[in-house]
């Protein structure tokens, strides 16, 4: 791996957390992308604070015979898709947009409320929720395999006093586990309430404040759910601006880190609150404040990697990162090509892989139950056509399906080689 950076700063940074080697210029002129190798390349990934350095970047580095280029883009005009990814534009692979994925992230979170994260995976049939479970109900300290569990739906992991397992059936379900649920996305909801979440608890009344790239995503999204939705920002032009653009959220100018302003704008009447300004600190401060004032669920926007943890750790119910939202897309490209999306549980502590499986995968013409799936890892859910379902031992992975796998990172490498065409692999060997 090669970074390539104009700063001999930040590369001596990045060598201090990373074995990389480094190359010091601007990363869209020639001579510094044919000086890091990018003709040999299978994946460049520009990501500067600049929308056009990036896209001439991977253009460049397509020219030059690069395999896959990945250019983040901030500035919505350059593609014209609804989410935060696009393939094949102006001739790049893919564009990312951090603050867009950043938002959608926000927006499933209050969608399914109660769940601390969510994600969409197989072209939204399948989803996976983190849910804390709160309430007291008559599944706690039952064995798994003894709960009438909802077909489609699996308790994936348990978070246990900061400790991950992978449950079998002999675990059990305590109060304050955290669960990662993956299955059939109309399904999940019916396993959420049996361990005292139901989606009656409906978000009615959103605050945002900070009305960026992302507080402006995130109202237009709440706006379609009809939810009514408060903004606070401090700049009364961009006021304006949002006013001009938002057809039903209610634009307020002022500073939305101030007690006063949360108090008389009822804050502790909100389902939830986000603080989604420029500041991580102040982002902190807000959510904290605005819990204290009884606001339901508080998110915080944090842009630095470290202080994901710490928010959490203080008592901010969900953080979010652009730049991990992003990192998820791009690290799917990086694992393999049958690998569609990645999605981290607990910081990296393990990772659910959507994956596509080949015609000639190891896998293939083998019942589940001889599939020496390593330990660490499981087939979560497959999707067949237009069905999802948790398989079996009897039940066989076809050519074609997509397959939601969750594992630990140590085993990833290992379960990968499962699908994989062996006759491919050996060739590029």
């Amino acid at each position: 791996m090669v970074a390539v950076d104009s700063s001999a700063e930040a590369l001596e940074r990045a060598t201090e957390h990373a074995d990389i080697q480094t190359v010091c210029g601007h990363g869209a002129t020639l001579p510094i992308l044919r000086s890091a190798g990018v003709a040999h390349s299978d994946l460049v990934v520009a990501a500067t604070a600049s929308d056009e350095v990036n896209l001439l970047a991977s253009l460049t580095a397509k020219q030059l015979g690069v395999k896959k280029a990945i250019a983040r883009v901030a500035n919505r005009a350059y593609y014209e898709e609804e989410g935060g990814v696009a393939h094949d534009v102006v001739g790049v692979d893919l564009l990312i947009n951090p603050q867009v994925l950043a938002a959608m992230e926000l927006h499933r979170v209050i969608r399914s409320f109660g769940a601390l994260e969510t994600e969409n995976l197989a072209d939204n049939r399948v989803e996976v929720v983190d849910l804390a479970v709160r309430e007291k109900t008559r599944y706690l300290g039952k064995q798994l395999r003894d709960m009438s569990m909802p077909r489609g739906v699996l308790i994936a992991a348990i978070v246990r006093q900061g400790r991950m397992l992978i449950p079998h059936g002999g675990d059990h379900v305590e109060l304050d586990d955290h669960l990662w649920l993956v299955g059939d996305i109309d399904t999940i909801p019916r396993l959420e309430e049996m361990f005292g979440m139901t989606r009656e608890e409906r978000v009615d009344r959103v605050m945002v404040v900070g009305g960026g790239d992302i507080g402006l995503e995130v109202a237009r999204r709440l706006e379609r759910d009809g939810l009514e939705t408060v903004l606070i920002e401090r700049d009364k032009g961009r006021c304006r601006e949002l006013a001009a653009r938002l057809g039903q959220t209610l634009i307020l100018h002022g500073d939305g880190t101030n007690r006063g302003m949360l108090v008389e704008e009822d804050v502790g009447e909100v389902d939830a609150f986000l603080a989604l300004t420029a500041s991580d600190e102040a982002n902190i401060m807000a959510s904290l404040l605005a819990k204290g004032l009884g606001a339901g669920t508080a998110m915080a926007l944090i842009h630095r990697g470290d202080y994901l943890s710490a928010a959490l750790g203080v008592g901010v119910d969900v953080a979010v990162s652009p730049r991990r939202s992003a990192a998820n897309y791009i690290l799917a490209q990086v694992r393999s090509d049958q690998v569609m999306r990645v999605v981290q549980v607990e910081q990296g502590k393990a990772e659910i892989l959507e994956v596509h499986v080949p015609s000639r995968a190891r896998v293939l013409g083998r019942t589940l139950m001889y599939v020496d799936l390593p330990r660490g890892a499981l087939i979560a859910c497959i999707v067949r056509e237009r069905s999802v379902f948790v398989p079996r031992g009897t039940d066989e992975v076809l050519s074609g399906d997509v397959v939601v796998v969750f594992t630990v990172p140590d085993v990833r490498e290992e379960v990968l080689r499962l699908f994989r065409d062996p006759k491919e692999e050996a060739a590029r060997t």
